[in-house]
């Protein structure tokens, strides 16, 4: 069969426009496979990696004044770590930790009990903890009361009003639950009038001065921060203080990369060298910390179950 030039001009035509379609479909294929790839590595990134530091700070006197007593060590991861920190607190400890159980926030800044719950439930790890402006890799838990209430120890706060923080606090339930039933052999729902939860160390301890709260836990720490940004303090009476309990922290989320908890980590200990950083922050400066250090929270957090336990039974 003879072909006209027509006729394979038309099939080579036709046979070019294939083949460059099925090299189109190639490129096209591969340009998808490409894109799939880079998805697939955008994917495997942590959060950390594709934009800004998301950093949850738990509430302590409250939720937007914590934000801005921490901009000294935003600032510092910023200009350290080289990308933006997103920095929010949620109104109560569980809050910040939900949102680092659902990758969330990279970071957190939590006391030592939501920072045990934070481990169990979000992958939360130590890496930084704070001292005191004392210098101690601790605070104290206290219970306070107003001088009007004539209350001076904790065997006179017997039949009040008393108020914890949160169920997630350490200084602010955890610790002093414990220390009243070994002070008074009861637990603070039998030993007080009634017991409220105030949500913050600040909404407890405006409440013991406002008088809407005869006796409330709070501690050191807080207080003290409260005092240095104008509360007057002086109305308030001490009746009760704990052992030093470990020191709040900084946690990083376990599936982000052992740079990063190193960056972070470097970071934020050579903030130490600024004083007026430290100073802003009601901090005595930052160490290295690890999680074995929190033991004795969890070992706390048995005992109290295990004294509900037989308080039921």
């Amino acid at each position: 069969m003879r072909l006209s030039l027509k006729l394979f001009s038309k099939l080579a035509i036709i046979t070019a426009l294939c083949i460059w379609q099925a090299g189109c479909a190639d490129s096209d294929a591969s340009q998808t496979q490409g894109d799939a790839q880079q998805s697939n590595e955008m994917a495997n990134q942590t959060p950390a990696e594709q934009g800004p530091i998301r950093f949850g700070l738990v509430p302590s006197e409250g939720g937007t004044d914590i934000v801005e007593r921490f901009k000294p060590m935003i600032t510092q991861l910023e200009q350290e770590l080289g990308r933006p920190v997103e920095a929010f607190s949620a109104t109560e400890y569980l809050g910040i930790i939900t949102a680092m159980q659902n990758k969330q926030v990279d970071l957190v800044y939590l006391g030592p009990k939501s920072y045990v719950e934070a481990s169990r439930i979000a992958g939360a790890v130590a890496i930084v903890k704070e001292l005191n402006l004392e210098g101690l890799e601790g605070y104290f838990g206290i219970i306070i009361t107003n001088k009007s209430t004539g209350i001076k120890t904790l065997a006179d706060a017997k039949g009040h009003s008393f108020g914890f923080t949160t169920p997630n606090s350490t200084s602010g339930y955890l610790i002093p639950a414990i220390g009243i039933v070994d002070e008074t052999g009861m637990p603070a729902e039998a030993y007080f009038s009634q017991v409220q939860y105030t949500g913050t160390h600040g909404n407890a301890v405006r409440a013991v001065l406002a008088g809407d709260l005869e006796v409330a836990a709070t501690n050191t720490l807080d207080l003290r921060a409260m005092e240095r940004a104008g509360l007057d303090a002086s109305e308030l009476v001490e009746i009760w203080r704990s052992p030093i309990i470990p020191a709040s922290l900084i946690a990083v989320r376990d599936d982000l990369p052992m740079e990063f908890r190193d960056q972070v980590t470097e970071a934020l200990v050579k903030l130490n060298e600024d004083h007026q950083a430290m100073e802003t922050m009601s901090r005595g400066g930052f160490v290295p910390a690890t999680d074995e250090e929190y033991d004795i929270i969890r070992v706390l957090e048995q005992r109290k179950a295990e004294m509900a336990a037989a308080s039921d039974g």
